[in-house]
């Protein structure tokens, strides 16, 4: 088994709980796919960028029993398989680096190529038909209804295909913003013919 095999396994595995929502494995591999994409195209270092989309996430279940950002979480808790599938220590401050400032809320800057991408396409799974219906599968689970919704969009989601690093990410961003856009336009008109009846 490949070293990215074996990360992807013990990701899988710690993942299993975060099934519900917009954070939960499918959203990982997502990720993992566009950052690779993107990479790839633009000569990312593909090894630490594959770990780090794979692992971007890993320590969300923490996150809510600790309080600890999962961007803290996730680079700690990835160090041991890392080691353990012969990354060295270099490469291993690399991934950590990049996960540390994947996270939109936190304002981060990303330090390196590898960060930005990752950083972009977990944006971009925000964006577009996934990312709305992700943003509808979490505020069906957090029970925030069509108005958390429309506010969550509004405030977050219009805004990440102006927030791009990279050339490559930003094509992708602003043709998935004219879904989303498009969406809530009709959401909106929807609602208020309700609203006039």
């Amino acid at each position: 088994m490949s070293a990215e095999e074996q990360i992807d396994e013990w990701v899988r595995s710690k993942m299993t709980s975060e099934n519900a929502g917009a954070h939960a494995y499918d959203h990982v591999k997502r990720v993992y796919h566009l950052a690779i994409r993107i990479g790839a195209e633009i000569g990312a270092d593909l090894r630490v960028l594959k770990a780090a989309a794979l692992m971007h996430d890993v320590g969300r279940a923490e996150e809510k029993t600790t309080g600890v950002s999962h961007s803290i979480l996730s680079g700690e808790m990835s160090e041991e398989i890392l080691k353990a599938v012969g990354y060295n220590s270099r490469e291993i401050e690399m991934v950590k680096g990049a996960i540390r400032t994947h996270r939109f809320s936190e304002n981060l800057k990303p330090k390196s190529l590898e960060g930005e991408i990752l950083s972009d396409a977990d944006m971009l799974d925000a964006i577009g038909a996934i990312g709305i219906y992700r943003a509808i599968a979490q505020a069906s689970v957090t029970d925030v209804g069509i108005e958390g919704f429309l506010k969550h969009a509004d405030e977050k989601l219009l805004k990440l295909h102006n927030m791009m690093y990279t050339e490559a990410a930003t094509i992708i961003a602003h043709e998935r913003h004219k879904t989303l856009s498009y969406f809530l336009s009709e959401l909106r008109k929807e609602l208020e013919m309700k609203g006039s009846g």
